[in-house]
């Protein structure tokens, strides 16, 4: 534990001092952080990090900062006690700020997928984040980021860890590509994707059968055109009538 003054934390909330994979700070979040404080006072304490070994900036705040950013705004507060851990590399740094976010289930998949793009080429897995990244950014414009996730990566927990493999990107991107289909033309939702997602995924995983994208695509725009999917309330729903057109004679 360490006392620092409160002109230290404000120098850390400067945007050239924030570390550039963590979240953006909302002054609505910490409007609220701020009002708490005021009527219970301050219930926890800001995580700290010495990343002096290996950048130019010494102190960056590891967790904490819509707390950090509140205690700025309350003029009484001149000093606080933080946490302060000392980091060798910076991949230390965060696996720390992942985990913190991953326990208090503030982070979404968003805030994951950012945070290892901004890492960059430290990290081995890189290219992976960099391709996801753009499909959610560039390519794929409107998809949610959890369904494109849930597509792509063999394993949610270690996407969240920074070891993000894929199951079978090729296969993923007809995929994605279909339920951008679906999204920008005919405005389906999530169920709708995840439906798609779950059938096209046991079809190959567990039937060991192939997809004719084509095909499927065809069929899909035909039955929608025809209104064929308005009794589907769910994604199981939804996975039934996939099956039900791509297997019609």
């Amino acid at each position: 534990m360490k006392e620092l003054k409160i002109s230290e934390i404000k120098e850390m909330l400067k945007d050239k001092n924030l570390l550039e994979f963590n979240r953006e700070i909302s002054q609505r979040h910490s409007n609220a952080i701020m009002e708490s404080i005021k009527e219970c006072g301050l219930l926890r304490v800001p995580v700290i990090g010495d990343i002096s070994k290996f950048d130019k900036r010494k102190y960056v705040i590891i967790d904490g900062q819509h707390l950090c950013n509140a205690l700025v705004a309350i003029r009484t507060i001149k000093k606080v006690m933080c946490i302060v851990k000392v980091y060798d590399k910076k991949k230390d740094v965060i696996h720390d700020v992942s985990k913190l976010n991953n326990v208090q289930k503030t982070w979404n998949d968003e805030n994951y997928l950012n945070a290892w793009y901004k890492f960059g080429r430290d990290n081995e897995y890189f290219t992976n984040y960099a391709y996801l990244w753009n499909q959610y950014n560039e390519i794929f414009d409107g998809l949610p980021c959890g369904f494109l996730v849930d597509l792509y990566a063999t394993n949610k927990e270690s996407f969240r860890t920074g070891k993000l493999e894929f199951r079978d990107r090729k296969f993923s991107d007809k995929i994605a590509q279909l339920a951008y289909i679906l999204k920008s033309e005919y405005d389906k939702g999530s169920f709708t994707l995840q439906g798609l997602r779950n059938w096209t995924f046991a079809r190959k995983f567990k039937e060991l059968k192939d997809v004719d994208f084509k095909k499927l695509e065809s069929r899909l725009r035909l039955a929608l055109k025809n209104n064929e999917d308005k009794n589907c309330n769910g994604r199981d729903d939804f996975g039934e009538f996939i099956d039900k057109i791509y297997k019609r004679l």
